[in-house]
């Protein structure tokens, strides 16, 4: 087992591939999480942006620090899902070790003011709940709350030869892009409506929302949670605010 869960990118050719999707805007930094051992960080360096890379292994920040750039670079050894993040702009780049991968996704929403873009390479099945649409066995919680914010494509799939140590799933390349707007006031509200609707994924709309005390439209009562599409959980959001039953804000 990989410490820490990772699982090294080795194959050049699908760092520079990576890179390649990566288009920082000009006043946007480079974020890195788990950059390993630099193979996709070196060509990220290249790109001339300010650069700041978040990695919890010290043997490996060592070893990233002989990198050099044409901008500033910022090395942080610590657990991503501790470190405060800047308030700036922010282009974000990782191989995602599978054990945080939910949480990191939910970081990312946390912070999509300052997050307008990103490339990701993470667990292929995990990957598709990203642009999953409704009634597909991808579509989830995940689906819902990261396509109100984030339009997601997927760009290739990348096989387990390609890393060191091989992982037992296939992985795949995403990158995301915010929306223009963000049709939602209160993104924090959506968030806990969605959690709530999902809650018991296999029963209707109507008990779990009952459930928290949320409204639900005679016409959804029946449906199951992944039958919705994200304008439909806006619009019951929206209905939430309408009677004056915002639900408390808790983590997505």
């Amino acid at each position: 087992m990989p410490r820490f869960d990772q699982h090294f990118l080795r194959t050049e050719g699908y760092a520079r591939r990576i890179a390649a999707a990566v288009s920082p805007l000009s006043d946007e930094t480079i974020l890195e999480v788990g950059p390993g051992t630099g193979a996709l960080t070196r060509y990220l360096l290249q790109k001339g942006h300010p650069y700041i890379g978040i990695e919890i292994d010290k043997s490996c920040i060592n070893q990233l620090a002989l990198l050099e750039g044409p901008a500033p670079i910022r090395w942080i050894c610590q657990d991503f899902l501790r470190v405060e993040l800047p308030q700036q702009p922010l282009y974000f780049v990782s191989n995602l070790p599978y054990s945080i991968t939910g949480p990191t996704l939910f970081r990312i929403l946390e912070h999509r003011f300052w997050i307008r873009e990103g490339v990701i390479m993470l667990q292929a099945e995990v990957a598709q709940r990203l642009y999953a649409s409704p009634n597909s066995s991808a579509y989830g919680r995940v689906s819902v709350l990261f396509q109100s914010v984030y339009e997601t494509r997927r760009l290739f799939q990348v096989p387990k030869g390609a890393f060191s140590p091989p992982p037992r799933v296939e992985s795949e390349v995403v990158k995301f892009t915010r929306k223009a707007k963000i049709p939602l006031e209160a993104w924090e509200s959506f968030a806990e409506v969605v959690r709530q609707a999902f809650r018991q994924p296999r029963q209707t709309l109507a008990r779990n929302l009952r459930s928290a005390c949320l409204p639900c439209p005679a016409h959804q009562a029946t449906r199951r949670p992944h039958q919705l599409s994200v304008e439909e959980y806006i619009a019951l959001w929206q209905i939430a605010i309408q009677k004056g039953e915002i639900p408390t804000s808790k983590t997505a």
